[in-house]
């Protein structure tokens, strides 16, 4: 082991021709005379020890084995090369605490030689992590796509779900990583899959407001746009809608999405935007992110009732007749929460001092927000 460490092969090859010589002592950390060479990059030393049939399946007190960390650790080429050249490697071997292969290893850290070399010596790319993750999620949730386009042509399962019930694609739409998430769609993974939670790929794109992923999902073939989520009854186009994403919208309901279609609570998209768009202050096009982070200025239920009156109010007068001081004093907040800012407080107060009782909530009992 100093031997291996210091990576004085003469002193390895000495002692190698010495009569009963135990290759496979362990350390107190677990690591053996080949793990050290692995570790301190020796590949003359590593390889003597090969050739002289040391166990190259052991692991470490971390689960690790020789090529795991060579894959971790991505060491030169010549140190996989070696291990693989090795009798009786076992490519698969787990690590103990997440389950990770070399495989696993060599992708997460973006290791293209080793992974390469990993595949065509035979790892297997379909196997499971703890969290149910193969080599080509775990690919996809990093965005490595050389590494996807790698494990499809080795012949990695598109479709495997983890324990969430994410596949590949899932990931990647997850991630907003457009570039991986066309290699799988070109690639023919299924798309309708729906994880634990009951949301498809698209479902997940509607809601996060991407419209560059939900396009390249259109591509895809046999995509089913009027899956609904399981607890919901949602579409995905229900998502869009529920988001006032304009551009996603359109994109689904050109790409045929059904806009009749109800959710569990009997609601189609076209009346989640009418109710979102009735209790925006100004329209349906403000920003929710404005709404929750400035709820001072819709938390006081007299906001709709305003506004209506606001409209029936210039309907009356011609539709463009400001002369009102009520009108003018609405029109003014309205202008301010369009801009993003917050009327002041007198500005607010004038304008509850000159509502009507009919406008006042609290004349309003019926008033539901």
């Amino acid at each position: 082991m100093i031997a291996a460490r210091s990576g004085r092969t003469d002193i390895t090859n000495i002692l190698l021709e010495g009569k009963h010589v135990n290759l496979d002592i362990q350390e107190e950390n677990g690591d053996t005379a080949v793990i050290i060479a692995v570790k301190t990059r020796e590949p003359d030393t590593l390889r003597e020890l090969v050739r002289a049939g040391s166990d190259l399946n052991l692991q470490n007190n971390e689960g690790l084995t020789p090529l795991m960390i060579a894959a971790w650790r991505g060491t030169t080429a010549d140190i996989t090369k070696i291990l693989l050249e090795g009798e009786h490697i076992n490519l698969d071997i787990q690590e103990k605490r997440t389950g990770w292969s070399a495989l696993h290893f060599s992708v997460e850290r973006g290791d293209s030689a080793t992974t390469e070399a990993l595949l065509k010596a035979g790892a297997n790319p379909h196997l499971k992590d703890k969290d149910g993750d193969s080599a080509l999620t775990l690919a996809a949730w990093c965005g490595h796509t050389n590494f996807v386009v790698k494990l499809v042509k080795a012949g990695a399962d598109l479709d495997l779900q983890n324990k969430n019930g994410d596949t590949a694609v899932i990931m990647a739409v997850k991630r907003h990583e457009p570039a991986t998430l066309r290699e799988l769609v070109r690639a023919g993974s299924d798309l309708n899959l729906q994880n634990q939670e009951g949301l498809t790929p698209l479902m997940i794109a509607a809601r996060s407001g991407r419209t560059d992923i939900t396009n390249i999902l259109l591509e895809g073939e046999h995509i089913n746009l009027d899956i609904q989520e399981k607890r919901t009854g949602q579409s995905a186009l229900h998502f869009s809608a529920e988001e006032g994403d304009s551009a996603t919208t359109e994109a689904l309901l050109k790409a045929g999405a059904n806009p009749h279609l109800k959710d569990k609570n009997g609601a189609t998209a076209m009346e989640i935007t009418e109710q979102r768009a009735q209790s925006s202050l100004v329209s349906k096009t403000l920003p929710m992110r404005v709404m929750m982070t400035q709820p001072s200025l819709y938390d006081s239920q007299y906001a709709l009732r305003y506004q209506r009156q606001l409209k029936s109010e210039r309907d009356d007068l011609g539709g463009d007749d400001t002369s009102s001081s009520l009108t003018r004093l609405k029109l003014k907040e309205l202008e301010l929460v369009s801009e993003g800012k917050v009327p002041t407080a007198g500005q607010q107060s004038q304008i509850k001092m000159k509502m009507t009782p009919e406008m006042d909530p609290e004349h309003s009992p019926d008033f539901n927000l």
